[in-house]
Parts: C-alpha cells; structure tokens; sequence
C-alpha cells in the first residue's frame, strides 16, 4: 500500500513546520542506514522516502502545490483515498525539479574554493616543472601531424646544439 508524504512522516496534512520538522528529525535517526537494524536495501528506501517527504513539505510552495494534487487526487477516487499513490500522482520532473534550488551551504563552498586552488597549484607546478625540466610548453599531438617536417627537424636540431653547447 502507498502512502502519501504526510502519512510517511506520521503527521497530520495540517501539521506545522516544526512539527514536520521534528517528524523528519525522529524518523531519520530511527531510518538512516548506517544506523538501523533495518536491512540495508529497506533502509535506504524508507530513509530515501522519508527524505523526498520531508524536502516537498517543508517548502512552503511545494507543499501547497502537492496539497492540491493530494485533493485532486482525492475528490477523482473517493473509494481509493486510502491508496494514494505519490509516485502516480507527481511526474517524476515536478518531484525532482518544481524549479526550486537550495543555496550552497557554508562548506559546499569551502569546498569548491579549495577544489578551485588545488587544480590552479598542479597546473602552476606541472607549468613550473615543465619550465625547469626545459620542455616546450605546447606539444603538437602525434596524431595531428604523424610525419615529421623539415620545420620541426630544424627545432630538434637547434634545441640539440642549444643543450650541447650548455
């Protein structure tokens, strides 16, 4: 039997912000799989479930957008309410995306900032290395040019006599 997000959470479709909010709280604790007796697979579904519920009520408009659905759905099958199937009742593009983002916390972005710098510190040292190791800086792929021409022999041979005479 399917139920709806309001039943997942165990709080009234009347329920508050903080009483959803605690719910969630409650049921995360007792549903995440690192910490319950649940098997593995049951856990992370209910935990997944619990999580879809909580992100669609806790936004105020998605939550009034999904109320509507919920009476639609309702009032087209009187002898089915019970049997309200989410899933049926939301595309999977309105679940996923009703075009509301969250921002990027604190540590998301401390996160990305230091991805930024270390990817500039290797490409910094890799160009500094290529630099003292006395490597050309652009090497024509092998492929692009596969026979060698008089222009590139003449570049060998002066880089040879340059490093000789050093």
């Amino acid at each position: 039997m399917s139920r709806n997000y309001y039943q997942l959470l165990h709080v009234a479709e009347t329920a508050d912000l903080q009483t959803i909010k605690k719910a969630f709280h409650q049921l995360s604790k007792v549903l995440h799989p690192d910490i319950t007796v649940l098997p593995a697979n049951e856990a992370a579904n209910e935990f997944h479930q619990v999580c879809e519920a909580y992100e669609k009520l806790s936004d105020p408009i998605s939550r009034e957008k999904y109320d509507n659905k919920l009476k639609e759905s309702r009032l087209g099958t009187d002898h089915y309410s019970n049997k309200i199937n989410v899933r049926s009742n939301l595309s999977s593009n309105e679940v996923a995306n009703d075009g509301n983002r969250r921002a990027l916390s604190g540590g998301e972005l401390l996160s990305l900032f230091l991805l930024g710098i270390a990817v500039c510190i290797s490409l910094l040292l890799g160009i500094i290395f290529a630099v003292l190791d006395e490597r050309d800086l652009y090497v024509a792929p092998s492929w692009l040019n596969p026979s060698p021409s008089l222009l590139d022999e003449s570049l060998y041979a002066n880089r040879n006599a340059a490093s000789a005479s050093s």
